[in-house]
């Protein structure tokens, strides 16, 4: 396996070695560990685990691990693992990348145990880059200046089915009024996915923004002009679509008292019967 990693805090090789070591249960001699400025030559390349470190210029982050364990020693050990053992080994949060695609995405893992989404910015130098650990979903001791808030890119790529946009995109062609065609592929999956959200408690992570909540509902909003927009062939296929998730979004929501000066849709007078945010 191989884990590239980086510390909040700078351990010295010979902990390095031994929290390797320990995590893995092998001898401290079968345990690598070298800075990448320094001298290559005298490195036991044929040991089980190599670790190379580099020093990072100033900011939230210390070194930079390159680590390759062999199969046999890894014994089905992840990234994750790697990480939260040498958290918990070192007494400083360790990052891992997150499997999104999204370069920002990372994991902090906590030497309490916790693993906490984050988002880790770059920043180029003349010669290298510093790291800043802007937001994470939870408090981490050894990232104090970093904000505490959900992470909006994050909520927006997890895994939800959409199986009634699907159904009716599949038969919706797109090269037919392009522009409107486009709006309706994003709003509908946008109205689906909170419907989703709603129908599972707001899983998978049981928690959601307002900002992004009130984001979904300007797509219905959007759905209701484009119903006149798609031609007569799709329309009433579209409306029922939106009928059938307007349906799973009504059974778990409430109704709220209307003011005269809100927006007359039904679904603007409406929240989640258990608020998220």
């Amino acid at each position: 396996m191989i884990g590239n990693l980086f510390t909040v805090a700078k351990p010295e090789s010979p902990g390095l070695r031994q929290a390797l070591a320990d995590l893995l249960a092998i001898p401290p001699e079968a345990v690598d560990v070298a800075d990448a400025d320094g001298d290559q030559e005298g490195r036991h390349w044929g040991a089980p685990v190599l670790c190379t470190w580099r020093l990072l210029p100033p900011g939230d982050l210390s070194l930079e691990l390159d680590i390759t364990v062999e199969d046999t020693t890894a014994a089905g050990l992840t990234e994750k693992d790697l990480a939260l053992g040498l958290a918990a080994r070192t007494g400083g949060s360790v990052l891992y990348p997150s499997s999104l695609d999204l370069p920002s995405a990372y994991w902090v893992a906590v030497p309490d145990g916790r693993s906490v989404r984050c988002r880790l910015e770059a920043f180029d130098l003349p010669d290298d880059s510093a790291y800043r650990v802007d937001a994470a979903e939870e408090e981490i001791p050894d990232l104090p200046r970093t904000k505490v808030e959900l992470l909006p890119e994050i909520l927006d790529r997890q895994p939800i089915d959409t199986p009634v946009s699907d159904a009716f995109l599949a038969t919706f062609p797109k090269g037919e009024a392009v522009t409107a065609a486009d709006h309706v592929r994003y709003d509908l999956r946008t109205w689906e996915r909170l419907a989703r959200r709603l129908e599972t408690d707001w899983t998978p992570s049981g928690r959601y923004r307002q900002d992004l909540f009130h984001r979904d509902l300007k797509a219905r909003d959007a759905l209701e002009h484009l119903f006149g927009q798609v031609g007569e062939a799709h329309a009433d296929a579209l409306r029922e679509a939106v009928a059938r998730l307007d349906s799973t979004f009504t059974a778990h929501t409430d109704a709220q008292p209307v003011r005269d000066e809100e927006p007359d849709h039904w679904w603007r007078h409406r929240l989640p019967r258990r608020i998220p945010w």
